[in-house]
């Protein structure tokens, strides 16, 4: 695989990807992709993160079979209410059996555009 420079791409509005695996600064396995997400988008990937991941083509070399449930900061006393248009960064873990583990915090709009 020929190794880029980092850099974001635009799949859809509201849906941006930084492929590290593609990257000289990630091993090849497992294959890791940042996404940031707006809420309607980040919706979609919790309700169905492996036909969101395959509607999208995260992984285009090798297509997800199975994901776990997406990993969040819990809500409750002393913890900040996230609000309904926050955008999300998700950080996926690709494996060679085509599972996908991930973890998701939200963002701060101003913060989430700062970061592409």
């Amino acid at each position: 695989m020929e190794r880029m420079p980092p850099e974001w791409e635009e799949l859809a509005p509201g849906v941006s990807v930084l492929r590290l695996y593609r990257t000289g600064i990630s091993p090849d396995w497992p294959r890791i992709v940042i996404l940031i997400l707006s809420a309607d988008k980040f919706q979609e990937f919790e309700d169905d993160p492996v036909g969101f991941e395959n509607g999208y083509h995260l992984y285009p070399e090798q297509p997800v079979l199975w994901a776990s449930t997406c990993q969040k900061p819990p809500e409750g006393k002393g913890i900040p209410k996230v609000s309904q248009d926050s955008r999300w960064m998700v950080t996926i873990l690709h494996s060679p059996v085509s599972v996908i583990a991930s973890a998701a915090c939200a963002l701060e709009a101003s913060d989430a555009k700062k970061n592409l």
